[in-house]
């Protein structure tokens, strides 16, 4: 079991009580409030049952460094950055280690702009995080503040969307069935589907923070969401991750989809309104580039990240991103992943279109993922070598691409583990690719 904590883009992330402790969290805490520097903080968390302790641990240093502090309460961490930047706060920390299991639990660091902090914001952190922490005197203090209609705000910006067809979907009266895991959008999305005029039959829908399932919105992980779907002959399913911002989707015609497929119809859906470019991570699938070339767009891809899509979205001025595990982004509602926002948007595409007719015009790819212990650098020649006939990109670890495969190794942002991520028309040629990746990191 890993005795340290994992600190990068993603956040402050470790097993609590273990390698996640309270002194390492005012430590961290006092070290972004002065390096991010600002008066007005927001803080929330998800449902974890440690996530209050911790919380309140965030909150005593910032309000001991003399800081103003809003506490949001339990909240989707797409909510807090959006309330961040609707409100002009200086920055927040969101309490939750995502996807992780129930042991784990993380600070995600986001500064003015709404967004979560970059690779030199960490750094800094890190070298101010060996400094002892400057404490405010006794009369510097001010007052712990509550606000409770971040979650009304944040569904009132997306229904006030141009792009989202409110009233078609209202007229439709969607079926809809929902899977939030017991997490921080328990709330969020069951009141947002209602104000959208669906009819909502939820599981896993409580502040409890027991994860019934497996924390990631995996079609593997959903097998009661998806019999549910049938059984209620219900339009919609989605699912989410245990801080909201992922999603996984399936409609009546097709089953529970791959969590890949969230990205492409959202920009499909997007892109037939206003044409813009798309960012996407270098391990997000190939459908994209068909959805973008549909439509005649380009695609520009980054390292794995959300920070990393963010910040070349904006360079770039795209206007739909995100990542390929369910994380949707468009600025214009919320500059980060937000399934709440994906949410909007895929019934608007139910509402407007034939659901059945999208998913059969985007081509059929297979991937796998695989984790493996690898404690060494990545062989980058070794790579090079077996893999004659593709171009290499050392963007973020080692990816691998030709026209229709590609194979990507990375060191995890977030678990001390390696991954490998492989794409290509078949699962033979994908397996393939996998267990060539294997063969090198053991050699």
């Amino acid at each position: 079991m890993e005795n340290k904590a994992l600190f990068s883009v993603s956040g402050l992330r470790g097993i609590v009580g273990e390698s996640l402790t309270v002194p390492l969290i005012i430590k961290y805490t006092s070290a972004f409030a002065k390096h991010n520097g600002g008066n007005l903080y927001f803080v929330a968390q998800d449902t974890r049952p440690h996530s209050f302790a911790i919380k309140l641990a965030v909150i005593s240093t910032l309000l001991s460094m003399g800081k103003e502090v809003v506490d949001l309460g339990v909240v989707p961490t797409p909510t807090l950055l959006l309330t961040i930047r609707e409100k002009k706060a200086d920055g927040g920390i969101m309490i939750t280690a995502s996807h992780n299991p129930i042991e784990w639990n993380a600070l995600k660091f986001v500064n003015k702009n709404g967004l979560f902090i970059s690779k030199e914001d960490v750094d800094e952190v890190e070298k101010l995080a060996q400094e002892e922490p400057t404490w405010s005197k006794f009369d510097e203090f001010k007052p712990l503040r509550q606000n409770v209609n971040a979650i009304k705000d944040h569904i009132e910006k997306i229904v006030e969307s141009p792009f989202i067809n409110v009233s078609l979907i209202r007229k439709k009266k969607f079926k809809v069935v929902c899977d939030c895991i017991n997490g921080a959008a328990y709330q969020a999305i069951p009141t947002l589907l209602k104000e959208l005029g669906c009819e909502v039959v939820c599981i896993n829908c409580d502040d409890s923070g027991e994860f019934t399932r497996n924390p990631e919105p995996k079609k593997e992980h959903l097998t009661e969401l998806e019999n549910l779907l049938f059984e209620k002959d219900a339009d919609v399913a989605f699912a989410t991750d245990p801080d909201g911002d992922r999603l996984l989707v399936g409609f009546r015609d097709t089953g529970l989809l791959s969590e890949e497929y969230t990205v492409p119809l959202c920009a499909y859906q997007i892109l037939g309104k206003k044409k813009g470019d798309i960012v996407v991570n270098l391990s997000t699938s190939m459908m994209i580039e068909h959805v973008a070339e549909a439509f005649k767009v380009k695609v520009y891809r980054t390292a794995v990240g959300e920070a990393n899509v963010v910040n070349t979205m904006m360079e770039k001025n795209a206007i739909i991103g995100g990542e390929g595990n369910g994380g949707v982004i468009f600025p214009s509602i919320n500059a980060c992943r937000d399934s709440l926002t994906g949410i909007a948007i895929i019934l608007s595409l139910l509402a407007e279109k034939d659901i059945y007719s999208v998913y059969s015009s985007i081509p059929k790819f297979c991937m796998r993922k695989k984790q493996v212990k690898f404690d060494s650098e990545l062989p980058k020649e070794k790579f090079e070598k077996a893999f004659k006939g593709f171009k290499i990109d050392l963007t973020d670890g080692i990816y691998l691409r030709k026209k229709d495969a590609w194979v990507h190794i990375r060191k995890s942002n977030t678990e001390p583990i390696v991954r490998i991520y492989a794409e290509s028309p078949t699962e033979e040629e994908t397996l393939s690719l996998i267990a060539k990746a294997e063969e090198v990191l053991s050699s």
